[in-house]
């Protein structure tokens, strides 16, 4: 992990930087704050390691945070990510549910006659689209009597 990086996930690693390194107070670790030299300095002075032995430490434990916190923030953004799509589709279901529910008793309501009043009043309404669905109405009825007269030929 190269030093922007890490200056750049200093507040997110305080945490696993405290876990690893017992020794550090929250005061060391605001001194510190987000260069690794200044870790290294400090790793020497509180564990009495050389120079070297302080900046492997460093380096291994911040390569092992690198791997693992690319993959605990997939982990993160992916339940993140469920928890919205799983509220969504709450809310979807329970608006399907309450338009079916309301889509039930309009029709128990109505008798034939206000209901085709009703449709005739979308047909004038909205000519177009209903032109376009009797037209998808009247190819998918054809396309079943086909098949179907053709199984009763084919017997």
């Amino acid at each position: 992990m190269n030093n922007d990086v890490f200056a750049g996930q200093w507040r997110q690693m305080r945490g696993s930087l405290k876990s690893w390194w017992g020794k550090l107070s929250d005061d060391d670790l605001e001194r510190v704050g987000g260069e690794k030299d200044k870790l290294v300095g400090l790793l020497q002075e509180r564990y009495g390691q050389t120079r070297d032995e302080a900046e492997r430490e460093v380096d291994r434990r911040l390569n092992e945070y690198g791997a693992g916190g690319i993959v605990s923030n997939l982990k993160a953004t992916a339940t993140e990510y469920g928890s919205t799509v799983s509220s969504r589709a709450g809310e979807a279901a329970q608006r399907l549910s309450s338009s079916v529910e309301s889509a039930r008793s309009y029709f128990q309501e109505k008798s034939v006659d206000e209901l085709t009043t009703d449709l005739l009043a979308l047909i004038r309404k909205h000519p177009v689209p209903a032109c376009l669905v009797g037209l998808g109405i009247g190819y998918l009825f054809a396309k079943s009597t086909v098949r179907s007269s053709r199984r009763y030929l084919s017997d």
